[in-house]
């Protein structure tokens, strides 16, 4: 038994500038006695926004944040998809490697996808600092890629990235995965499944309550809710990118609008690249039953979910979720204690039935249908899958919970 070294660890995680797993893990860790170094990108993905200055000479700045000690790494700008995204990518892994060789050796690195090339660092860092090499899986890279359209399967870029992906796993002492398939997808490369923990994501339930008791509505927010007082709230409140698939929230709102139902407001909080889109789609059918808001700081999430009635959880059909769910957003609508709409091709959670409706995905009929079913549900029904919802999370998904399997794996590799 190896134990990590005065329990210091590195987490690298090109995307994990804002609250969310790692920071929550990070905090978590460090309240326990931990040494954490979390490091990730400044530059926001979706936003495309930079949150640091930097000299022009410096390519990254540690700080402390949230309790959290950050290392934010400094990587080129970048407005879509394309060579200027794979840019950012490399000068990630390159930068966080070269300042790694540099910086006095933790006792255990975890490397977490999304793209591969944050794996790469980590195992070149750990091999340096002759320390374990931890391979986090949160998105399966290639093949998600491959299920959705954006490379051809047979592409070079795909056999590449599988390539790699294959030799991280390899490589890695022990593998994470945030699916509960992650053990099938590490098994069907030829690689021991013995090796691969699963550590799914989830919410910090303490943080949550704070937001949701001590932050209040803006103006705004308070006229929005005001206006549409008498009516059942149903939020999405998230990324709008193609995977969402909203498009069929849209449509199933042009469905209640068409048929006279009133007393049914949908929100749409959050943004990204599909936004415009969708908010001209709505404009175009003159809905009114709709409204888009801005994407919003974390810690503001909760106060609108306290003011909905149902959450709408929604993801476009795709073989990318063959290997399960495990997404923040259905954490977060279940830490507020409300009823969810889930439309996906598989049950987001064992007994998802308890929660709240489970109903197929890019089918805005059957969305409106569940919408009008939820709406006639007495309160009570509806506040008992609420809690049944809260329960859960605070039994398997509280980041306490999540952060004890994680510590008892680190201190046992």
């Amino acid at each position: 038994m190896l134990n990590v070294k005065d329990r210091t660890l590195w987490i690298i995680n090109h995307y994990a500038g804002g609250p969310g797993r790692h920071e929550n893990f990070a905090r978590e860790l460090t309240a326990r006695g931990w040494r954490v170094r979390l490091f990730a990108t400044s530059f926001l993905h979706n936003f495309f926004l930079e949150q640091r200055d930097y000299k022009p000479e410096c390519s990254h700045l540690i700080e402390e944040l949230r309790g959290v000690d950050r290392v934010w790494i400094r990587t080129p700008p970048y407005r879509d998809n394309g060579m200027s995204r794979l840019l950012n990518h490399f000068a990630f892994a390159w930068r966080v490697t070269r300042l790694g060789f540099k910086l006095d050796p933790p006792g255990a690195i975890i490397g977490s996808s999304a793209h591969l090339l944050t794996g790469i660092a980590a195992y070149c860092l750990a091999k340096k600092h002759r320390v374990p090499f931890i391979f986090e899986i949160r998105d399966i890279w290639p093949q998600s890629l491959v299920d959705i359209g954006a490379i051809r399967g047979l592409s070079p870029m795909a056999v590449g990235m599988a390539a790699l992906e294959k030799f991280l796993c390899r490589k890695a002492r022990l593998i994470i995965s945030a699916l509960p398939g992650g053990e099938e997808h590490v098994a069907s490369m030829g690689i021991d499944g013995c090796k691969v923990v699963y550590i799914p994501n989830g919410v910090d339930l303490a943080w949550y309550d704070i937001c949701a008791r001590e932050n209040g509505l803006t103006p705004d927010q308070a006229a929005l809710f005001h206006n549409i007082k008498g009516c059942m709230v149903f939020t999405y409140a998230g990324a709008h990118g193609y995977a969402n698939g909203l498009e069929t929230v849209i449509k199933a709102a042009g469905i209640l609008d068409q048929s006279g139902v009133d007393g049914i407001h949908i929100l749409m909080v959050g943004d990204g690249p599909c936004k415009s889109g969708l908010v001209k789609m709505a404009r175009e059918q003159g809905l009114t039953n709709i409204t888009f808001l801005d994407a919003l700081e974390k810690d503001d999430v909760p106060v609108i979910l306290n003011n909905t009635d149902v959450c709408l959880f929604h993801l476009r059909n795709s073989k990318a979720y063959r290997y399960g769910l495990s997404s923040n957003k259905l954490f977060d609508y279940m830490a507020a204690a409300r009823p969810v709409i889930a439309a996906v091709d598989i049950p987001p959670a064992p007994g998802f039935a308890r929660f709240g409706l489970h109903i197929s995905s890019d089918d805005p009929a059957a969305l409106a249908r569940a919408m009008l079913q939820m709406a006639v549900k007495p309160p009570d029904a509806r506040e008992g899958m609420g809690q049944c919802a809260r329960e859960y999370v605070e039994r398997f998904h509280d980041v306490p919970v999540l952060v004890n399997k994680l510590a008892e794996v680190l201190e046992n590799l």
